[in-house]
């Protein structure tokens, strides 16, 4: 997840563009992903099969239309007239054609907005969401990603089969949730008309910011979760070098024992796969502590904020 500059020099994290159902088919969450912003926004309804067909093809229609004027200011004979005649179907045949074509890529326009707009309650935008929202998104999102993207995971270390499962679920309710607060939050007056008004958006606000609150202790714990996996994989990539290192151990022991052959070149052989015996045993540590994480993060029954 990479980061931007605010104009007071604060980092602040990249909101999700799109952020997914996991139940949404894949072939819709493609379309969403390559549609541009302005499609999502937009409704079927303002695509009509007809209007504007010839826009795509008015230099085309143009040069026929010329065509068709210069053939029939031509001088007149019975030996011309039939060119003549059958100019002119063929010019209305290609208009044709072409009418047809932007009728049908008018039609499969309007289908695929029809599918995104169908599948609206599905998929979350950066857009819906207020700055605090959006930035726990963020957090949120970054730490699943870390999660997934670890050796220990892709290694099966770790439950990869839980992972890849309940992450992508735990985003999905959170972002869910933030859109639900945000949409509250934006629906607030901006100004209260009295006292009774006031009291009453102080109310409103204490409620949406326990919300928030919720919400944001399961980010922390998603957080505290990619810690100990990161954790984890920083042990394991120092015991796959330790046992690289010592992989050839009877190698350096032949070695220093054909040309020093004492006991202290044998102690040293041994102390470094004392070294790489102790790492193993803190590696096991650091993967129990992840796991011991995972409980905390990802229930086996997820619950919405």
């Amino acid at each position: 997840m990479t980061t931007k500059k605010q104009d007071d020099g604060k980092s602040k994290l990249v909101v999700p563009r799109l952020t997914f159902d996991p139940a949404l088919p894949q072939d819709l969450r493609d379309m969403l992903r390559s549609a541009e912003p302005r499609e999502l926004r937009r409704s079927p309804e303002d695509i009509t099969p007809w209007k504007g067909i010839f826009a795509p093809v008015r230099k085309e229609t143009g040069v026929v239309g010329l065509a068709w004027l210069l053939i029939w200011s031509a001088p007149q004979s019975e030996a011309f007239a039939p060119y003549q005649w059958t100019s002119l179907g063929v010019g209305g045949g290609l208009v044709m054609i072409w009418a047809a074509g932007s009728v049908l890529e008018r039609r499969s326009e309007r289908e695929r907005l029809r599918r995104m707009r169908d599948a609206r309650s599905q998929y979350v935008m950066d857009t819906d969401l207020s700055e605090d929202a959006g930035q726990l998104l963020a957090r949120a999102s970054t730490a699943a990603n870390a999660v997934l993207r670890s050796a220990v995971h892709k290694q099966d270390l770790i439950d990869r089969q839980r992972n890849e499962v309940a992450l992508p679920q735990q985003e999905w309710e959170i972002a869910e949730t933030l859109r639900e607060y945000s949409r509250l939050v934006k629906a607030a007056p901006v100004k209260a008309e009295g006292a009774k008004v006031t009291a009453l958006l102080d109310s409103r606000d204490r409620a949406l910011q326990a919300s928030l609150e919720g919400i944001a202790r399961r980010v922390v714990a998603l957080e505290g979760y990619a810690d100990q996996v990161a954790e984890a994989d920083r042990q394991y990539r120092e015991l796959q070098q330790i046992q690289a290192l010592t992989a050839g151990g009877s190698d350096v022991l032949d070695l220093l024992a054909r040309t020093a052959r004492d006991d202290l070149a044998v102690a040293e052989i041994e102390g470094m796969t004392g070294e790489a015996a102790a790492v193993a045993d803190a590696f096991t540590t650091a993967l129990e502590s992840a796991k011991e994480a995972a409980v905390i993060a990802l229930p086996t029954r997820t619950t919405a904020a």
